[in-house]
């Protein structure tokens, strides 16, 4: 096994190449400037991964890396450096990215140099970009990459410091005799388990402009590309390269064949169709967009004017990729279907601040929607969310569940997952939640929240074996009344979704909120959750699906459907007494009783599982460890 120095072993590539390494057995040596980061990345790893794994602290931007003695020491142990340390940012001003990529360049190379002096490199793997004009024979030119240049001085410091810190190394390796493996990849994206996309810069650029409504054309022409590649694969590849003894290209182009990837234009509309927005329809050249971000209209698309240069028409020498692919048997890669996960995840992310999460809880992915699961051991809990909220608002909950297995769901539409583009909207969220019980290895105890109550209540009677016990949290019972504005607002979609997505600030969302009984006081709303509620829905996606909720309940619903005959799983209401907009009238708790479905009550408002987490665990498991 090798020991492996990796730079940059916490960013949204290194950390998963670092994962896959330990995973596979090598020792890793990460050089780390946050100590903080890199306990976050340890506690996504199992105890056997993270003791292969040690960091030392350091900085590229310093001579010796900035290692104390007793790490630099311990990094002369490494047989193979991996150099991801350049952070993804196409706007990083040029002396910045000067210092930290170029100088970092050089002083890493000091490093290899001496490790290849002692006989102990066995591959200094350099991660660069598919954009790079440099090739294997680039190694033998002349040029000073150190002194005053216009190369590249277009496309910006990131790229023109990352691409001569390419033609440096190669340098570097061509005089001193270093083995040298440089990996162009393309735009990465999220893994193929969740989508989820933690660098905005690159394909989050694209998803940011059409969210603001600035790609009015369809860029056209299906020549012209955006290759992608999911990070997982990527770091799969890095790993076959560490493993392979003899290395016969010195170059791997790491990107999805063309046929896997939807041309832009495509690429487009079918953003545009997973932000629930109108997708462009004039069509218009590529280069002349380019011309034009290029001569200050970068503006006028809301992205900096080199973002459209990763867009391409040619295609790419692929052979050695393809064939360490067949090696690592990674399977072909269709990028469309993976997309609305990634669009979605992106979408949440320019937003809103993605919060730490519990180390306990990881993301999984259920019938196409995002979730959280926290391992555990008894029959799992699946919580389901309501409107104006997402999987994280019930965190606090799940942690005080116990022992148990844990699963949170984002709704389609909502937080992380993608919409479901059902024609009919309530039976698509019933499906999908109803496919997710049927893809949950055993039966759980499923307790929905308000709307997410509504959805459970009819999902579970889909697929009952899945069911241990049913738990309503406050659902909606009966259609609530509105006001003359917001029945006015009703009639029409886009006005509505007008007013979720530019009139709603978080002030009106927090006085209407106290107003219906949602909260009692803003003492009891968690903090930040009426700001981040405010910011989701600017999001196009998520105001939409709003829409067609509240359309639901204001022109179709009436009250919930109560079976004549006792459901063929244990069931039980939560209801809190404060709620000004729903009653649990005398004729409902008769009915529902007539079902077998036992009431509990508290002195609390409509969003009690998130004002009190730790009353409404209690009180679910009393009634869990009442039925057992």
């Amino acid at each position: 096994m090798a020991v492996v120095f990796v730079t940059g072993a916490t960013g949204f590539i290194g950390k998963e190449v670092t994962k896959q390494l330990a995973r596979s057995g090598h020792t890793v040596l990460a050089l780390v400037r946050s100590p903080e980061k890199w306990d976050e990345l340890l506690m996504q790893m199992t105890p056997t991964e993270r003791s292969n794994c040690k960091a030392v602290r350091g900085d590229l931007r310093k001579e010796g890396l900035g290692l104390s003695a007793s790490d630099y020491e311990q990094v002369l142990r490494a047989t193979i450096i991996i150099h991801a340390g350049a952070p993804m940012d196409i706007s990083l001003d040029e002396t910045v990215a000067r210092e930290l990529i170029l100088q970092g360049a050089s002083h890493l190379a000091a490093l290899a140099n001496e490790l290849h002096k002692q006989q102990r490199l066995q591959k200094l793997i350099h991660l660069v970009g598919y954009m790079s004009p440099f090739d294997d024979e680039s190694g033998k030119l002349a040029t000073d990459v150190f002194a005053p240049t216009d190369f590249y001085q277009e496309a910006g410091g990131y790229e023109k410091y990352k691409f001569l810190a390419d033609l440096y190394l190669r340098q570097e390796a061509y005089q001193k005799g270093m083995p040298l493996v440089v990996v162009n990849p393309c735009t990465i994206i999220g893994p193929r388990s969740t989508g989820n996309t933690e660098q905005t810069d690159g394909f989050g650029l694209v998803i940011s402009s059409m969210r603001r409504g600035k790609i009015p054309v369809l860029p056209g022409g299906k020549e012209w590309w955006l290759p992608l590649l999911a990070v997982d694969d990527f770091a799969q590849i890095i790993v076959g390269i560490v493993e392979t003894n003899h290395i016969e290209h010195q170059t791997y182009y790491a990107l999805n064949e063309r046929s896997a990837t939807p041309a832009f234009s495509e690429l487009i509309s079918l953003m545009a169709k997973e932000l629930r927005m109108k997708p462009p329809t004039i069509p218009f050249p590529v280069s002349v967009l380019k011309k034009i971000l290029h001569n200050g209209g970068s503006g006028l698309l809301g992205v900096p004017a080199n973002s459209m240069d990763f867009l391409v028409k040619k295609d790419f020498p692929l052979a050695p990729f393809q064939q360490m692919k067949a090696k690592k048997s990674i399977d072909a890669y269709d990028v469309a279907a993976y997309l609305p996960s990634v669009i979605a995840d992106l979408d949440y992310r320019l937003s809103v601040k993605d919060q730490k999460v519990p180390p306990c809880f990881h993301r999984e992915q259920i019938a196409g929607m995002a979730a959280y699961k926290k391992e555990g051991s008894g029959t799992p809990w699946l919580l389901v969310h309501g409107l104006f909220s997402e999987m994280s608002d019930l965190l606090p909950l799940a942690e005080q569940l116990g022992e148990q297995e844990v699963w949170l769901l984002d709704l389609p539409g909502f937080g992380r997952s993608p919409y479901h583009h059902h024609e009919k909207p309530l039976e698509g969220f019933i499906e999908a939640l109803a496919e997710a019980l049927r893809q949950l290895p055993s039966p759980v105890h499923l307790a929905g929240h308000s709307f997410g109550g509504l959805l459970a209540w009819e999902a579970a009677k889909r697929v009952p074996e899945k069911i241990e016990k049913l738990y309503l949290l406050q659902p909606p019972l009966h259609a609530p009344k509105y006001s003359r504005l917001q029945a006015g607002l009703g009639k029409s979609p886009a006005l509505l979704q007008f007013f979720l997505q530019k009139q709603l600030t978080s002030a009106k969302l927090e006085k209407e909120m106290l107003e219906q009984g949602v909260f009692q006081s803003t003492k009891e709303m968690p903090k930040g959750y009426v700001e981040k509620a405010g910011k989701l829905l600017q999001s196009p996606r998520i105001s939409k699906t709003h829409t067609d909720v509240l359309r639901y309940f204001m022109n179709e619903f009436r009250q919930m459907a109560v079976a004549t005959q006792p459901l063929p799983f244990p069931a039980q209401i939560v209801w809190g007494t404060q709620d000004k907009t729903y009653q649990l009238t005398k004729g409902a708790e008769d009915a529902f009783r007539k079902a077998n479905v036992e009431i509990e009550r508290l002195s609390v408002a409509h969003h009690f599982p998130l004002s009190h987490p730790q009353l409404t665990a209690n009180v679910l498991l009393q009634m869990r460890h009442g039925k057992e």
